[in-house]
């Protein structure tokens, strides 16, 4: 296993001098001319969803203005601060990275975690939909800033349509993203032999640009058999990725830099694929999932019984998941793997947002519309399967407390509270050395060190 040796991220430095507003990109020491930058590129060529740059957040630079704008899907959510005296601003997508960027021009303090918790309360992270503008008011004067939205969703829900046609129309919809995103080779699908991950699956083998299957397991919990079960109906053997309690917590600080400032939740989710990308074990290409489709069918419903308005909570998680950082590609591209959560782009967001929810609730089920549509694809098992998300299925959601405790040397460990201090040394690290892997487990190890001096 290896560290991180390159992580993908993109930051603007910006300073008001009299001749207009002078920016640096990353670590350039001469100033950029007036330029424009796709984040998802990460400034090297990262290979692009399949709307190309429509698709991507985008931050564009002159002398008197820089805009940041961001997708609705927001993939790589865009982080902002702005010098007190509004004479300097920084713009990333690393928000340890940018933090060490503002302390190491401050200077480091003794208690680095009290600077970094001041300097994080001052840093605004951009939602989706949203156009972020700096200008330069006037010669020599104070930067401007204004954010505000500027794209959104809109439901237009088709009359007249049964289940099945509904779940055909989304359906279609995703058929036509997962023949775009057959490349680069080779492509493998993550799945857990759920109707979300098989629909993909299906739909990518029946593309013929389906190479590879896996499924991940822990010590505590796996979906192998209902995932073997969606490989001998495709034909297809699966790859069991075993991932050992270690691999899952040394996977912790990297998934915090990818999250930034995550919840316990978000933790928990994120840990599985990033423990998978360390591990090296899938081909380097492409990765498909099925991540993503109780957003937006659901709202992240799970099991029967109507919810009081599915229609806001389906626009709540749509919401949430543009601003959290869960879905962002970052992690899987250090790691030379480009992500593709093929529920997660405009045609097949705006697809589900054009069914009506009561069509959605089709057999009392959550997405019944997509599972007996999906049963053309898939066997009913599969297509009824319940719900299930990978963080629980592989028991991360229930046994990463007990296993973060254990490697602390403490009973119980508030999670949360361990990530902010994941951070603090994320950010030390980056002091140190800002262009050099981060090593995880010393990463760890300081952070129960501090953990442990706040608890005795």
């Amino acid at each position: 296993m290896e560290d991180v040796d390159s992580f993908p991220s993109l930051l603007l430095d910006v300073r008001d001098r009299r001749g207009g507003l002078v920016t640096r990109v990353g670590a350039d020491a001469e100033p950029r001319e007036p330029g424009r930058l796709v984040v998802e590129e990460f400034d090297r060529g990262q290979p692009l969803p399949s709307g190309g740059p429509a698709s991507c957040n985008t931050v564009t630079w002159a002398d008197d203005h820089v805009v940041a704008r961001t997708t609705l899907q927001n993939p790589t959510p865009l982080y902002y601060w702005v010098a007190p005296g509004a004479d300097r601003f920084l713009v990333g997508t690393d928000l340890a990275g940018l933090i060490a960027r503002v302390v190491a021009g401050t200077g480091a303090e003794p208690d680095l975690a009290r600077q970094v918790r001041a300097v994080r309360a001052a840093v605004r992270k951009v939602g989706g939909g949203r156009t972020v503008t700096f200008t330069r008011a006037a010669p020599g004067g104070t930067v401007e800033v204004t954010e505000r939205v500027t794209r959104a969703w809109h439901a237009s829900p088709v009359t007249g349509e049964t289940p099945v046609e509904a779940g055909d129309r989304q359906i279609a919809a995703l058929r036509r993203e997962v023949v775009a995103a057959g490349t680069p080779g080779p492509v493998t699908a993550v799945v857990s032999g759920g109707v979300d991950s098989g629909l993909v699956a299906a739909l990518a083998k029946e593309a013929g640009v389906l190479d590879h299957l896996a499924t991940l397991g822990t010590p505590w919990g796996d979906e192998y058999a209902t995932a073997d079960e969606l490989g001998a109906h495709l034909g297809m053997p699966v790859r069991h990725l075993a991932l050992s309690e270690d691999d899952i917590l040394r996977a912790i600080p990297e998934t915090v830099r990818m999250l930034g400032r995550p919840s316990r939740e978000a933790v928990a989710g994120g840990v599985n694929l990033v423990a998978v990308y360390q591990r090296g074990e899938l081909p380097a290409g492409t990765v498909l999932t099925g991540v993503g489709a109780d957003f937006i069918n659901s709202g992240l419903r799970v099991g029967a019984g109507p919810v009081p308005d599915l229609r806001q909570a389906v626009t709540d998680c749509l919401r949430g998941a543009a601003l959290g950082g869960e879905l962002s590609g970052v992690s899987a591209a250090a790691h030379g793997y480009v992500l593709r959560h093929m529920y997660w782009n405009t045609a097949v967001v705006q697809a589900a947002l054009d069914t009506a929810p009561d069509v959605m609730r089709h057999r009392d089920r959550e997405k019944g519309h997509m599972r007996a549509a999906a049963a053309r694809l898939l066997p009913d098992a599969i297509a009824w399967r319940p719900k299930q998300a990978l963080h629980h299925g592989s028991g991360v959601a229930h046994h990463l407390d007990g296993a973060l405790a254990r490697r602390v040397g403490v009973e119980t460990v508030d999670v949360e509270r361990f990530c902010e201090l994941v951070g603090v040394e994320l950010v030390g690290a980056l002091l140190e050395a800002p262009h050099e892997p981060v090593d995880a487990d010393e990463c760890l190890k300081a952070a129960a060190a501090a953990y442990t001096r706040e608890h005795r």
